[in-house]
C-alpha cells in the first residue's frame, strides 16, 4: 500500500493499525514466481471496460522446456495457506512453539490434500493459481478460505472460487469474487469465466449465490487477527457497512496453447508478432464477454495465462499433492 493511499484511508477515518494489519496479510510475493511465470507486456484495460489485463507465459528452462512442473511444485507449497484458515495455521504455528512439535501442522497438511478433488478435469489448480497471483502480483489478500466449506471433496466449491479483499483510499471495501477456468480453448474459458462471475456483480435482485457466499464471508472471514477480523466482519454485518462494499471481480483465464511460444524476440524483451497478435485478440475476447453480460461498470483483475497443455498441468499438480494413485 503506498503512501498516498495511507494517508487518504486515514483521512477517511480508517485506524493506522488496521492499515498496518490489513498490509501484512498477503503471504506470497512476486519473488514466489520468479523464474516460473513470465509476464508479458504491461497491464492493459480494454476500451469501455475496467477490466486490468495482464498475461503470463510459463518460463522455460535452460533446456528450453517450459517450466510446468515447477510451476505446480510452487502451487502445491501454497495449498494449506489456500485451504486453511489463517487462524488455525496461527494455532498450528503456537502449538509448535510450544511443544516443538509439528503434529498441528502435519494434521492441517492431511487436511489441504483431502480438499481436493482427484477429478481429472478439475478446476482447483486454476483458483489456486488465482489465489497465488493475487496475493503475490498484486497484494489483494484472500478473506475467505472456501474449500474447508466444501460438502464433498469430490465436489468444486460452489459459488465463486475465491473471495479477496482490499480497502480503498476512500475507506470503502473492494471485494473481489474470484473466478478461473482451466479450458483447451482461450475462447471458451473466457466466455465460461465471465458467464460463471456476473451473477455475483450485478446482484440483480440478490441472486441466491451472491447471497450464499455474503453469507460465507460474514461468517466466516479469517483474517487470523480477532480485531482485524471484526474489523472486516463490520463491512458485512448492516446495512450501513455493506454500503461500503464495492463488488469486483477477479479473473484465471488459463487454456491450452499449440506450438508453445516463446513470447519474447531474439533480443528476450520485445515481444513477438504472434503474441502480440494473440494478447490482443484475447483482450477484445474480455472486452466482449463484459459488454455482453454487461459489466463495463465494474473493475476487473484479469489474468490470461496461456499453458502447452492444460491437462498435463492439471495431471502435474494432482501429483504434487499426492492425488494420483
Amino acid at each position: 500500500m503506498d503512501a498516498a493511499t495511507q494517508t487518504a484511508l486515514v483521512e477517511n477515518g480508517v485506524a493506522s493499525w488496521l492499515l498496518e494489519a490489513i498490509d501484512q496479510l498477503p503471504r506470497a510475493s512476486m519473488d514466489d514466481l520468479d523464474g516460473l511465470l513470465v509476464t508479458v507486456g504491461e497491464p492493459v484495460i480494454p476500451e469501455e471496460t475496467k477490466a486490468n489485463c495482464r498475461c503470463h507465459f510459463v518460463a522455460r528452462d535452460a533446456n528450453d522446456r517450459p517450466r510446468v512442473n515447477a510451476l505446480t511444485k510452487t502451487l502445491a507449497k501454497h495449498a494449506m495457506a489456500f485451504c486453511i484458515p489463517r487462524t488455525r495455521i496461527d494455532e498450528a504455528a503456537a502449538y509448535y512453539a510450544e511443544t516443538k512439535s509439528p503434529e498441528k501442522f502435519s494434521e492441517l497438511e492431511s487436511q489441504t490434500r483431502s480438499l481436493f478433488t482427484k477429478l481429472e478435469k478439475s478446476g482447483e489448480g486454476g483458483e489456486l493459481l488465482l489465489y497465488l497471483l493475487l496475493e503475490a502480483a498484486l497484494s489483494i489478500p484472500q478473506i475467505l478460505c472456501k474449500m474447508p466449506l466444501k460438502t464433498n471433496a469430490e465436489m468444486h466449491v460452489h459459488g465463486a472460487d475465491g473471495v479477496h479483499a482490499q480497502l480503498l483510499p476512500n475507506g470503502n471495501l473492494a471485494l473481489y469474487w474470484g473466478e478461473s477456468k482451466l479450458y483447451a480453448s482461450v475462447n471458451g474459458a473466457i466466455d465460461a469465466c465471465f458467464e460463471s462471475v456476473a451473477p455475483f456483480l450485478l446482484d440483480e435482485g440478490g441472486t441466491d449465490a451472491t447471497e450464499r457466499d455474503l453469507m460465507l464471508v460474514r461468517e466466516n472471514v479469517d483474517a487470523g487477527d480477532p480485531d482485524v477480523t471484526a474489523a472486516l466482519a463490520h463491512y458485512f454485518e448492516n446495512e450501513a457497512g455493506a454500503a461500503k462494499v464495492e463488488f469486483r471481480g477477479a479473473c484465471l483465464i488459463g487454456f491450452s496453447l499449440d506450438d508453445y511460444p516463446h513470447p519474447f524476440g531474439e533480443d528476450g524483451k520485445t515481444i513477438s508478432e504472434q503474441v502480440t497478435t494473440a494478447i490482443d485478440g484475447w483482450q477484445k475476447r474480455i472486452a466482449e464477454q463484459i459488454g455482453e453480460h454487461k459489466l463495463e461498470a465494474f473493475e476487473f483483475e484479469v489474468f490470461c495465462v496461456p499453458l502447452p497443455s492444460v491437462d498435463d498441468f492439471r495431471k502435474a499438480l494432482r501429483e504434487r499433492l499426492g492425488l494420483t494413485a
